[in-house]
């Protein structure tokens, strides 16, 4: 096994460079022959340091954003084959990314909701007593009669 280099302040230096560019932290000790590890402790120890790695990974994620809203926004273009040659190309959205995005700008606008409702026959209250619960796959019913608040098997 190859000696890892030294974590010296240039080669921190380079480290973050790289991180904020792929937001991948093995990745980017790799290409330095930095010990990942030991970068974790670097970051546990020096507050500097992890603040300027905190920054690199909020960079990153800058980076995925705008590529996903590139891909969600101006598409990309997609080549179209005939007989074995390309002749032409056509323009690629993707929808889900766009609701992904639309959905991190206005969170309580496009979120998803669901409520659930019990009630019994003709949305009358449900009637405390006994619950018979179906359980699917296997054809049997479990009685559950309701003492004092709490459901027991009967």
């Amino acid at each position: 096994m190859a000696r890892r280099s030294k974590a010296t302040p240039k080669k921190l230096g380079e480290f973050l460079e790289l991180l904020a560019s792929n937001g991948n932290v093995t990745i980017s000790a790799q290409a330095l022959n930095l010990d990942r590890r030991k970068l974790y402790r670097l970051r546990d120890e020096q507050p500097e340091f992890r603040d300027a790695w905190d920054s690199a990974m909020a960079e990153a994620a800058d980076h995925l954003e705008a590529e996903a809203r590139r891909r969600a926004v101006e598409g990309w273009h997609e080549p179209v084959f005939y007989q074995g040659d390309e002749v032409g190309y056509v323009r690629r959205f993707s929808d889900t990314l766009l609701i992904f995005l639309m959905k991190g700008a206005n969170p309580e606008k496009y979120r998803d909701r669901s409520s659930t409702e019990l009630s019994g026959p003709g949305g009358a209250p449900l009637a405390q007593g006994l619950v018979q619960i179906y359980l699917p796959g296997n054809g049997r019913d479990v009685e559950v009669e309701e003492t004092a608040g709490e459901a027991v098997p009967s």
